[in-house]
């Protein structure tokens, strides 16, 4: 018998000696089937096991859209607005959260902020207006009017420090034009150092900003202004060009503060706001919202 015959004879041996006898199961290993009397390697219906990609552990890239951004040092985190239900918030009651009242002064940059303020925001310009900019800047400033009301007017029993503060820097508080909230008036004669300042100290605490605003810088409690680990919230309006837009803005602005005082109270809170932007942009269709409104922490 020649050498291939034989080498032919004991492989043919060999496979008869590890078939299954007849009503003996075939054993496979645990990552095996067997298919017509053979074990193979099981299979998933799009890839073979043995080709798919192992990993210690799985990447999920969030979702993609608009987000409250907190910052770690140099470098942005994501927040998304739609958490899914992930994350739980406990809406405030005027119980158990102290009312804030949101209230509007023209004051000084070197009055900003008044003594005992509880929390405070300021409207904050790039610039005086040009004619590229003024009709922009006057709707801002028709919203703040509308949106909120004037300080002077709150009853005496409202205590300061009770008070949401939004801030129009002016360099003439007390001219006859800025008692009757003459709006031209009031973007003529804008208090730049107060935007400046405000703009250079949420800076500070990590916040970016677009390139034409304005701008609503808020702080709370008041003294967390230029804290690099407390948070600031801005409200970025450079891509708004319609009053609507500005009305909803400085709407959320007061709003908010009003209906749930748990996200100003002690601290701006992450989730509250994150779901007061998704609730309000939502509920008034308004999409520039929610990629205008940011909070920030170093």
């Amino acid at each position: 018998m020649g050498r291939l015959a034989q080498l032919v004879l004991g492989c043919s041996v060999l496979l008869l000696l590890a078939a299954p006898r007849p009503g003996q199961a075939l054993t496979c290993a645990p990552d095996e089937e067997e298919i017509s009397g053979t074990c193979v390697k099981r299979a998933s219906p799009s890839r073979p096991a043995e080709l798919r990609p192992r990993f210690e552990h799985e990447y999920r890239p969030p979702p993609i859209g608009n987000a409250i951004r907190e910052t770690g040092g140099s470098i942005g985190h994501l927040l998304p607005f739609d958490a899914g239900g992930a994350a739980s918030h406990t809406t405030g009651t005027l119980t158990d959260v102290g009312h804030l009242v949101p209230v509007r002064a023209y004051l000084r940059s070197a009055d900003i902020p008044p003594p005992s303020i509880g929390a405070y925001g300021v409207v904050a310009f790039r610039a005086r207006p040009t004619p590229a900019t003024r009709s922009r800047l006057l709707m801002a400033c028709t919203s703040f009017v509308a949106s909120i009301p004037p300080q002077a007017l709150i009853p005496s029993s409202v205590a300061v420090s009770d008070q949401m503060l939004t801030i129009w820097p002016l360099d003439n508080p007390a001219a006859a034009e800025a008692v009757r909230d003459d709006c031209n008036f009031a973007i003529d004669h804008y208090d730049l150092f107060g935007g400046d300042s405000a703009i250079a100290d949420a800076e500070k605490q990590g916040a970016t900003f677009g390139e034409d605003g304005p701008f609503l810088i808020g702080w709370s409690p008041s003294n967390t202004r230029g804290v690099p680990d407390k948070l600031v919230l801005v409200v970025d309006m450079s891509r708004y060009n319609s009053q609507d837009s500005f009305d909803h803005a400085f709407l959320f602005w007061k709003q908010k503060i009003v209906e749930d005082p748990a996200l100003w109270r002690s601290g701006f809170s992450v989730e509250g706001i994150r779901l007061a932007v998704r609730d309000f942009a939502d509920g008034y269709g308004d999409t520039i919202l929610k990629a205008a409104v940011s909070l920030w922490k170093k």
